[in-house]
């Protein structure tokens, strides 16, 4: 018996000290974006030094990527080597934040000068790509992000947040009205938040905005903190090879409480224009102006959740503008306390009976099989999370690391430590990137970037068969095949994030 209790004794013990380096070494979910006064004195210091040994001209007339004073110190090649002795000089308290610049120069001469390469660029083969983005806050970040993507051939979209701080709605305003013939700003009338409430509804505006441009063939899905980290010609590439197949996170899903009541089915969604709803004719008539059976029309739409973020044709989004009305089904989206946006282009994309041009099929989630996608990247908790499966990789509690050690809304804050995997690994966006926590990652991604897109710098790890054999991809070119059956399993390997740890 006396055994006995000295063996409980140990064991509470080991749970004791188990819980406590649970606890003490966790990365924290409460990421403040307020930088302290001790460290933007440091940054300002830093900068008056760098402007001190280097000319106020700095920039101008050269043909490299010219970044900020506060991150020239920054040797972003010792970073993709993985050097993490010099990485570890870097970060921690040495990291650095982004000061937004209360005197930032908003005239058009200067914005175009900050985005527009003095290089010459070639034609994109595709005809250019719109990019839909929902923003509240950092305008220096958007702005960047506009650098990082810019091509004559390309369009942009912004909603604005009605919350959002005045002086970044004006900032925005500027931006639009010094590309007018290739940004459109919708009137600031939503509220958006990190719950997902009229995330779908501002982007779905987007779209009808953006098709007044003709020639862009695909569409990319943005909120305010996805950093693009493929080049320009790159993107062009992979929506060449995609060929009109859309790309999005997709996975298992259980109905929110507040959804319970709604039958989703197209009928009651009203989902198809044109009064088909009324057209109550013969069992399995095709309607002619869709193609959609009355017997489709009842079949309730599956829900699935997903990524807001996605990869569209032109054709797809014409389809959901000019042939669906998706009112009732954003709306009662809305309704749910958290994630309904995560369900809007997911579920559309998989009911295949819809009809949108590029779906994929539920068949994988049917089999319990992920699948792969790479418009996007994030790294969840998977502590946090109860359902479901994802190729947006989710670590489990024994092997949860974030390299940054640092997370906001259960998944990992992405700082300079991963711009070697963010070079390396094949999606076309990631997810975290705050400038307010580290803005040496957005600056050295988008000076790769730059030395790709205009110094030669070969990107010997883009591979193009990744993307031309990836499952969706391989669907839309096959599903019409006589005898094709679809091969939920990749066999495709690519490096994963805790690789790069």
């Amino acid at each position: 018996m006396r055994l006995l209790g000295n063996y409980l004794q140990i064991l509470i013990v080991v749970l004791f000290l188990v819980s406590y380096y649970w606890v003490v070494q966790q990365p924290s979910d409460d990421f403040d974006s307020e930088i302290p006064i001790e460290r933007i004195v440091k940054l300002y210091e830093r900068v008056i030094s760098a402007l001190r040994e280097n000319s106020s001209e700095i920039c101008e007339g050269t043909f490299k990527y010219c970044r900020r004073p506060e991150t020239r110190h920054i040797n972003c090649g010792e970073v993709l080597k993985g050097n993490k002795t010099y990485i570890s000089t870097i970060t921690g308290e040495n990291r650095v934040p982004l000061v937004s610049n209360p005197y930032l120069n908003m005239t058009c001469p200067q914005i175009s000068n900050r985005i527009r390469s003095s290089y010459e660029m070639n034609p994109l083969k595709v005809g250019g790509i719109a990019f839909a983005r929902n923003v509240y806050t950092d305008y220096e970040l958007i702005e960047k992000q506009v650098q990082m993507t810019w091509h004559p051939e390309n369009r942009y979209c912004f909603v604005v947040d009605i919350d959002a701080d005045i002086h970044f709605i004006w900032k925005m305003i500027q931006l639009v009205n010094c590309f007018e013939n290739q940004m459109t700003m919708l009137p600031v009338t939503l509220y958006m938040d990190s719950a997902g409430h009229n995330q779908n509804l501002a982007h779905t505006q987007c779209m009808g905005s953006l098709l007044q441009y003709p020639n862009w063939s695909y569409l990319m899905l943005l909120q305010n903190h996805d950093i693009v980290t493929k080049t320009v010609y790159e993107l062009d590439r992979i929506f060449e090879i995609m060929n009109g197949a859309a790309d999005l996170e997709i996975e298992n899903d259980t109905l929110d409480g507040s959804l319970r009541r709604f039958n989703f089915n197209p009928k009651n969604l009203k989902l198809f224009r044109n009064g088909l709803f009324e057209q109550q004719m013969f069992h399995n008539f095709l309607f002619p102006e869709t193609g959609i059976s009355e017997n489709n029309l009842k079949t309730p739409v599956t829900l699935v959740s997903g990524s807001v973020a996605a990869s569209l044709s032109r054709e797809s989004v014409q389809w959901l503008i000019d042939t669906t009305d998706v009112t009732v089904f954003t709306e009662q989206l809305n309704r749910t306390e958290y994630g309904g946006d995560k369900k809007f282009m997911a579920s559309l994309y998989t009911n295949s009976q819809l009809g949108m041009p590029g779906h994929f099929t539920s068949e994988c989630i049917k089999q319990g099989v992920p699948v792969a996608h790479f418009t996007r990247f994030l790294f969840y908790l998977s502590m946090f999370y109860f359902h479901g499966f994802s190729m947006s990789q989710r670590a489990d509690n024994e092997s949860y690391k974030c390299a940054t050690k640092t997370t906001r809304h259960k998944t990992c804050l992405f700082g300079i430590e991963d711009l070697k995997s963010i070079a390396e690994m094949p999606h076309l966006t990631w997810n975290k990137v705050y400038p307010s926590f580290d803005w040496s990652i957005i600056d050295c991604t988008a000076e790769l970037l730059f030395n790709r897109t205009f110094l030669g710098q070969e990107n010997k790890h883009f591979d193009e068969d990744y993307y031309m054999n990836s499952i969706s991809v391989e669907y839309h070119r096959n599903r019409n095949n006589p005898g094709y059956k679809l091969n939920c399993t990749s066999n495709q390997k690519t490096k994963i994030y805790e690789y790069y740890l």
